[in-house]
């Protein structure tokens, strides 16, 4: 199979500075989408963190090109932001999301309204009033779960969330002729009797040929195990090396080369997980659990997300999980806990049962957006999540059909 690279979706996102937090959680999200979704993704604020801090055109054509240059606009609305895309702020104040609503609008008055280039984006459902009424028959995205997130991505990547089967061309059996009388069935003839001449000849001979019979089923069993485990026998050299770092990255390489997303995409989608193969799937996991005796693999996390209650989505039964598990740090008396990126987790035996592996569910086993300040990495704004618990489940539940 061919993989092809697509092209990065431009994406240039509007809003309105309307706090110090409101921005943060536009830059939380524009590096969410340019990393780990592979979005090429556009904001003032990254304007303004590198010399000169300015666009040398200034910033009313600097907005107009990035409109024109982008694929889709994301309108992040607030009611600060409804106020100036009407024109109904003071003067003086939020002139440049105000330019931008203009330049917007006129898009729009141009098309007829007939235009998904502007994607309406809302981060709390309470700011769903503050929408344009000429946005009404567009889509509108409330970000307060990873599964909304999840669609916008998916739509700004131009990838289906699901998979239509084409349709089958089968052709329909001709229906049995009637029969007024039901024949007579033959009574069937007892098997013969097969003499075996040697053993009659001597009887002690059967004994000495007699070879103990070995199933077809137990021998394609043991010939797809044998094939499965050369496959990943990097994996496995990596494992025993106790590389568990370099072993968790290689179990997403390899997963996503068995779903032909290596090259594409680089991540699983939930119906790639879904479909995932059984064998190979158990090939990986009796992997990890046999190099770490038993404390590592997805049936070792499988387990530990069933005693969890088995949570598909956001709340409390998922932290309960990723404490244990060690992807979120437990806090103090239930207070300070927050989940862990990617480069603060413990790659040794020491680790918590069920840590690895932890990229297959996404790019950080953690919740929310990896953003650097002062040269550190933490996570900000667990409430906006790039599908972790949602494709974990799949896995999760993949495991238990298939008896892993």
């Amino acid at each position: 199979m061919t993989e092809e690279t697509q092209a990065p979706t431009k994406v240039f996102i509007s809003y309105s500075w309307d706090s110090d937090d409101h921005k943060g959680r536009v830059l939380a999200l524009a590096n969410t989408l340019r990393d780990p979704w592979g979005i090429e993704t556009d904001i003032d604020q990254y304007v303004r963190a590198k010399h000169p801090f300015t666009p040398s055109q200034g910033w009313d054509l600097w907005m107009e090109e990035k409109i024109e240059w982008a694929e889709f606009v994301l309108i992040i609305f607030t009611e600060t932001y409804q106020r100036r895309f009407r024109g109904d702020e003071a003067p003086g104040i939020g002139r440049g999301s105000t330019w931008e609503g203009a330049i917007i609008r006129q898009h729009l008055y141009n098309n007829q309204l007939v235009c998904t280039k502007f994607i309406p984006v809302v981060f709390s459902s309470q700011d769903l009033n503050c929408v344009p009424i000429i946005f009404n028959g567009h889509d509108k995205y409330i970000l307060e779960d990873g599964k909304s997130l999840r669609d916008l991505c998916y739509r700004l990547r131009r990838e289906p969330v699901v998979v239509m089967p084409e349709v089958a061309t089968a052709k329909l059996q001709a229906p049995p002729e009637p029969k007024f009388f039901s024949p007579q069935k033959p009574k069937a003839e007892p098997p013969p009797v097969l003499l075996d001449i040697t053993e009659i000849q001597d009887p002690t001979a059967a004994q000495k040929d007699k070879k103990p019979k070995v199933s077809q089923t137990a021998s394609t069993d043991e010939l797809a195990s044998q094939r499965d485990m050369m496959n990943y026998a990097h994996l496995e050299a990596l494992l025993k090396a106790g590389k568990w770092e370099e072993a968790d990255q290689e179990t997403d390489q390899q997963m996503c080369q068995v779903m032909g997303r290596r090259l594409a995409a680089g991540w699983l989608r939930v119906e790639d997980i879904e479909q995932f193969p059984c064998a190979d799937l158990r090939a990986i996991d009796q992997l990890w659990v046999k190099h770490s005796n038993g404390k590592f693999g997805f049936s070792v996390q499988k387990k530990i997300w069933q005693q969890c209650g088995s949570p598909t989505t956001y709340n409390k039964q998922w932290e309960k999980f990723g404490e244990a598990v060690g992807w979120r740090s437990r806090g103090l008396m239930g207070m300070g806990a927050e989940w862990k990126s990617y480069s603060e987790l413990t790659f040794d035996t020491s680790a918590p049962g069920g840590r690895f592996p932890g990229q297959v569910a996404g790019h950080c086993p953690g919740q929310g957006f990896q953003v650097g300040r002062g040269g550190e990495e933490r996570v900000l704004y667990p409430v906006y999540v790039a599908g972790v618990e949602e494709r974990f489940s799949s896995l999760a539940r993949r495991c238990v059909n298939c008896s892993i």
